[in-house]
Formats: C-alpha cells, sequence, structure tokens
C-alpha cells in the first residue's frame, strides 16, 4: 500500500489565503524600504492595477489583508507587484507613476537602487506571469540608467500571480540509502524533446518517461534548475542557472498553461517518478540571480524583484555599491544576510513539501560566506550552514546522512566557488552532505587520456573514495562528466572543443585517440567500469547512458536544440555501448558491496605477479611507470578481482588462488567488449590483460 504525503504550499512571507477570516494576506520583507504599495491586477499584461494598496510597516515586514472578494474580482487567478520607495526615492504624496517626484538618486553609497517606478514582483511567488525578456528584449523597460529610470514598467512587468492552491497526494520516495542510488544528471527538456509525442520537452512527458529511465538502472534524476528563469535573455539561457524565482516553477516546461499548471505538473512528475522507485533531485542555485546585471554604467542595471525591495540586504556589495562577482556570474546573493539566508532555507523548505527528495548546490560554497562585503571569505565553520540543519529541522523536515535513509531529504554540494578566499572546499561540507569529487572526475579520464600522469597511488585514492577528503566513501560523488564539459562521447573522441560551437574550455582533458574507435570505446567502457567499482555515490549524465555527442561541444549551456536534446536512436557501435553501460550500473547495483560503508576494508592490493602489494611501497604506488592496478574484494557471499591497466603492452595477471569450493568468472573486459553478469567461468590461474584494458572476476 503505498504511503502519500500531503503538498503543503503555506510560506511565511508572500501572499496567502486565510480561510478563517475569508481574507488574502501579503507579507513582504524589506530592511530598508521606507514604504510599499501593493497593486493588484486582472490580468499579467496590458492594464493598469484595478487595486492599490499602503502596505502597513511592523519591524521589517510589510503587510496588508484584503477580502477574498475584492482580489477575485475578475476570476480564480488575479496578479499583484510592488511599488518599493526608499532612501534614495522615497514616497511623496505627489508621486504618480513615471514621474521623478521624490527621486533623489538612482543609487546610494551604501547599495540602495529603490524605485516605484519599476514594479517588483513577490521573492516568494509561487508563479510568475511570464518572464522580461517576453515583453522587453533589451530589458529597456527594466533598466535603471539614464531616461529609463523614469519608464513606468507596470502594464508589461512580471508579476507574482496567485490562486488558492490545490492540495495534491504524492507517493512517498521508496526507502533506500543515498550511498546506494545510482544518479543521473539531466535537463527536463532536453530528456523527452525528440521523442514522439505532442507533450515532447515538459514535465508530463518526463514522468512518462519514467518506466524507461526505469529500466537504465538509474534510481535518482538531478533535474538541471527548475526554478524559474528566463530563457531568451542574454543571449539565451538554456540550462537555468539565472534564476529569477526560488519558490516558482519553470512554466515553459509544463504542457499545462493554466496558472499554477506548472506547480501541479511538476507534482504529477515527482508522483510518478516515486511510483516507479525514482528519486527526483532539484539542483538549485542560491549563490547568484538572473536578476541585477550592470550595463558598464553601475547606476544602469536590471531591476526585477530583489533589487528594487531590497538591493543591499539580498546581494553582496563591494565599493561604491559594485556587485560582486565571486560566482563568475555578475552578482552573488547575501548568503550572510538574515533576509537572504530566510529566503533559501524557505525555498528548501517549500520544494521538500512538494515531494522533492534531493538537492545539489550550484557553488555550494556560497553558503560558507562569512563576509557581507566585496571581499569574500570562506569558512567551514561560518556562513548559514552554522544552523542550516537545524532551522530545516525545527521546520519539521528530516535530514538524510548519506549512509541512511530515515525518510528524509539529502544534500550535495558542488564544493567551489569561481572566486574569493578558500573557495575550494572539497571535503569540508558538514557529514550530511555529499559532494561532487572533481578528484575523481580528473584521475578516472586522466587514467585513459593522460595515462604518464597517473600512478596507483591516485587510481587507489578513487576507488577508496578518497579517504582524505571525506570522513565517509558515501560522502563522494563520483563522476566522469557532467552538463559543464563535454558528453562522456565526446570526452573520448575530440582532441579539442569543436571551433564550430559556441562556448567551450580549451584547456580541458580529452583526446580522439588519434581517431581510433576500439581505443575511444575502450576508454569509454573503462571509464564507466572504474565509476561503478568506486567507493562514493556513481553519477552519470542520462545521455552519457546513450553515448550522446554534443559535437564536441564543452560548454552548450545556451544551445536548445540538438547538441543537447538527447537521441534514443542509436547506431550499431553506441547501441553495444550503451547496454554495456547499462550492464556496469546493473553490476553494481546487483553487487551492494561496491556501496557499503565497510568496502574499503575488504580490499587487498596484488602485483600482477599474484603478490601482495607492501602498502609502504612507493615505488610501485607513487611511480607514474607502474601501469596497473589489481585488487581483490572479500565480501561475505561473493570475492571480486579487478585489474585496470594503462599499460600500451599486454600484461599477464596471475590471480589469487579462489577460496575452497569456489570457482572464478569473468564478469567483464573492457578491451575485448565483453560483459556477462552471470560470468564465464575462467578455470586458468592466469589471465592476459590487453593494453589499456580493464577486467573484472567474481569468484562464487
Amino acid at each position: 500500500m503505498n504511503k502519500y504525503i500531503k503538498t503543503k504550499s503555506d510560506l511565511p512571507l508572500g501572499a496567502s489565503y486565510n480561510d478563517k477570516t475569508d481574507e488574502v494576506e501579503f507579507r513582504l520583507e524589506s530592511k530598508s524600504a521606507s514604504d510599499v504599495v501593493l497593486c493588484i491586477f486582472k490580468k499579467p499584461v496590458g492594464d493598469i492595477p484595478f487595486l492599490e494598496i499602503n502596505m502597513q510597516k511592523t519591524e521589517d515586514i510589510f503587510y496588508a489583508s484584503v477580502k477574498k472578494k475584492k482580489v477575485f474580482k475578475y476570476g480564480k487567478t488575479f496578479w499583484y507587484a510592488y511599488r518599493v520607495f526608499g532612501k534614495n526615492f522615497p514616497k511623496s504624496r505627489e508621486y504618480k507613476p513615471g514621474s521623478d517626484i521624490g527621486f533623489v538618486s538612482r543609487l546610494t553609497s551604501d547599495g540602495d537602487r529603490f524605485n516605484p517606478n519599476k514594479l517588483a514582483y513577490d521573492p516568494y511567488s509561487i508563479e510568475l506571469s511570464h518572464c522580461p525578456s517576453s515583453v522587453s528584449s533589451d530589458m529597456t523597460a527594466f533598466r535603471s540608467g539614464g531616461g529609463k529610470y523614469l519608464l513606468d514598467n507596470a502594464k508589461i512587468a512580471p508579476k507574482t500571480a496567485f490562486k488558492i492552491i490545490k492540495e495534491q497526494k504524492i507517493r512517498t520516495a521508496p526507502k533506500r540509502a543515498f550511498k546506494d542510488e545510482i544518479v543521473a544528471e539531466v535537463h527536463v527538456k532536453d530528456l523527452t524533446r525528440l521523442i514522439k509525442t505532442d507533450l515532447r520537452g515538459t514535465y508530463k512527458a518526463a514522468a512518462r518517461f519514467a518506466k524507461f529511465i526505469k529500466q537504465t538502472g538509474v534510481t535518482m534524476v538531478e533535474f538541471l534548475p527548475l526554478h524559474e528563469f528566463d530563457s531568451y535573455a542574454d543571449k539565451e539561457n538554456h540550462w537555468g542557472y539565472m534564476s529569477l524565482n526560488y519558490f516558482a516553477v519553470k512554466k515553459q516546461f509544463s504542457s499545462s498553461k493554466e496558472p499554477y499548471g506548472a506547480l501541479y505538473e511538476f507534482r504529477g512528475l515527482i508522483d510518478e517518478f516515486h511510483k516507479n522507485g525514482i528519486k527526483v533531485c532539484m539542483d538549485v542555485v542560491y549563490n547568484h540571480t538572473g536578476e541585477a546585471k550592470t550595463y558598464g554604467d553601475n547606476e544602469d542595471a536590471n531591476l526585477f524583484s530583489y533589487a528594487l525591495i531590497d538591493n543591499r540586504h539580498y546581494y553582496k556589495l563591494a565599493q561604491n555599491a559594485h556587485y560582486t562577482n565571486h560566482s563568475g556570474c555578475g552578482n552573488d546573493l547575501n548568503t550572510v544576510n538574515k533576509i537572504t539566508a530566510d529566503l533559501i532555507i524557505n525555498s528548501i523548505s517549500f520544494w521538500i513539501n512538494q515531494g522533492v527528495d534531493a538537492f545539489r548546490f550550484d557553488l555550494a560554497v556560497a553558503l560558507m560566506d562569512t563576509s557581507s562585503s566585496g571581499y569574500a571569505m570562506y569558512d567551514k565553520n561560518g556562513g548559514m550552514l552554522q544552523y542550516f540543519k537545524k532551522r530545516l529541522e525545527d521546520a519539521g523536515h528530516k535530514i538524510n546522512l548519506t549512509y541512511e535513509d530515515n525518510g528524509g531529504v539529502n544534500f550535495i554540494a558542488e564544493p567551489w566557488m569561481c572566486s574569493g578566499a578558500y573557495n575550494y572546499q572539497l571535503g569540508n561540507f558538514p557529514d550530511y552532505f555529499a559532494e561532487w569529487n572533481d578528484i575523481t572526475r580528473d584521475t578516472i579520464r586522466a587514467i585513459s587520456i593522460r595515462p604518464d600522469n597517473v600512478n596507483p597511488y591516485a587510481i587507489k585514492n578513487v576507488i577508496e573514495g578518497c579517504p582524505q577528503k571525506f570522513s565517509l566513501p558515501s560522502r563522494s560523488i563520483n563522476y566522469v562528466s557532467c552538463h559543464d564539459g563535454y558528453s562522456l562521447f565526446d570526452l573520448n573522441t575530440f582532441d579539442k572543443p569543436n571551433p564550430e560551437t559556441k562556448g567551450g574550455f580549451v584547456g580541458e582533458m580529452c583526446s580522439s585517440y588519434q581517431g581510433n574507435k576500439a581505443e575511444q570505446d575502450n576508454a569509454v567502457r573503462k571509464q564507466i567500469l572504474i565509476l561503478m567499482i568506486s567507493s562514493g555515490i556513481p553519477m552519470i549524465q542520462f545521455g552519457d547512458i546513450f553515448l550522446h555527442s554534443k559535437a564536441g561541444n564543452n560548454n552548450s549551456y545556451n544551445l536548445d536544440d540538438k547538441t543537447n536534446w538527447i537521441n534514443y536512436k542509436l547506431d550499431k557501435r553506441k547501441e553495444n555501448l550503451s547496454l554495456y553501460i547499462k550492464n556496469l550500473i546493473k553490476f553494481r547495483k546487483e553487487n551492494p558491496v561496491f556501496s557499503k560503508t565497510d568496502y574499503v576494508s575488504k580490499i587487498e592490493y596484488y602485483y600482477p605477479s599474484g603478490a601482495k602489494v607492501n602498502d609502504y611501497d612507493e615505488s610501485y604506488w607513487k611511480n607514474n611507470a607502474s601501469n596497473i592496478i589489481c585488487f581483490k574484494v572479500n565480501d561475505e557471499k561473493c570475492n571480486y578481482y579487478i585489474a585496470i591497466s594503462k599499460d600500451k603492452n599486454k600484461i599477464k595477471l596471475t590471480l589469487p588462488l579462489n577460496s575452497k569450493n569456489k570457482k572464478r568468472y569473468l564478469i567483464a573486459d573492457t578491451k575485448k567488449d565483453f560483459i556477462n553478469l552471470k560470468g564465464a567461468l575462467h578455470k586458468n590461474l592466469y589471465y592476459e590483460l590487453e593494453p589499456f584494458g580493464a577486467c573484472i572476476f567474481t569468484e562464487k
């Protein structure tokens, strides 16, 4: 019998319906604003407000309560936004929209950007009416420079949609510890854009695709950002790492165009994924926003919401009130400030209530920031991480450790920022976080692509889950490729980024193996094999299971086309590779020793001769000319022998003697394109491993 969760949607700020008073209550937080006018519209574009209310203020909260019949005068949905006044533009009794009455300056020295001529949507919006570029492609209507400052954008500005929300029952996720997950990263549109359905590219299509995903062995899908973002701003943005709002799901990916239709459809996706045993992870961007872009002159900025409501508390500001840019994306959220920390925690709480099982935090070191100035300082014992877990638990949420499942939520950190003091923090997050492990990524790649740069100790480090970095191996998210960079296929097909594609990082590790397809295919098989036998949580791009190629583009963030859309029609070569990858995923799932917390204690290392390796033999471990690592895993039910070679010559392996009454079976050899999960009986004490190959034996 399925258990369900109810999709609570009550928020401490924003708009909510109080059924006891039959009123809609509005709450907006701003430490710096002096006055706020609530503007209510009967439609999102083309009208002036039919109701305007001067909000009251208690401490830092502006509030208003309006009878239900007044706000729902024209239907079941209304739209609202705020005109916000402050130090640089105080409210005058004579003020009229589009005028400079009361105007003092565009920007104060401490960072206020108040401008009542630009409407602000609610930071706690559950849905935005539309995105800025859809009504002003060059952002003229939202900019604060020159004469643009006086342009009243009330008729076209994005607004918060409000209707009385319907609860939905959603199946709870299956009981499964995070250490046992097989994670697949994917963009929700790319997942189904090329399948034959009129719903392709939507949440509903993705929901219908759940059974297919399950067949690949994937147990958790990590969706690229789903918070509302503007797809067509700033030379297009497909991946979505420029959030406009942290409570609204992106409407463009919904087949329903009704108000709140996107949210209901997203809930349906989660329900269907849970039904198929798949958990849902959201990639969230709480380090910068898609607002706050400046145009040379610091006074000329895009103003959508946060900057209009409380610029100096939502954003980090440097000297002369310039936006800091440690995210590399134009601005930084001021996570040190309570108003922003509350926003982040309330957002996570909201999505947990919608059934989301896990969160991957983009540039998560932002949560460690201890400085509200322009000089970012990251401290693993500081920032909002000091109270992050407690605040969520106080809100009634369970937080899972990576090795257990108490029915709670899991967190994944991208453990770096683009700049700032101590901006690389791999292994330094609290123990309830797993972390993307770039050491694993780079080492697995180098074993194939730059073998002369790798020694057995580095490979051992990956196999054992980087124990010098992580308190638990289950905290390491292991991967070979992700959305940033080449696809798995392209990583082993190109020597450098394709010059005909947009974007790209020229220095990224890759190889074509001089065009030798057999070597390319072996590299793919070996990289995934190492991924699946290493301690930690394996992550793969969903498209990589089908050897998706982006034609050598290694930064396709802005391409909403076949560069990113996953093609499931495979030629014979890719079909064979895809089956190999799926079988390696299945092998890991069927052999849980590789995800056990005590996996490392079961490993014994061997020389190719069959003798055990001395732990202190640095002439072997630290020698880049040592071209093979061999090890045995002694488990209760089954023993395993694995060898990984980076040698250009064949290597004769002397296998460890069989245990009493047990036989040895060959499961996989990457160079021979052989994989058989039942195993092929191997009676010989020796095995010849082909150049650059990797193999797995079981003993049972």
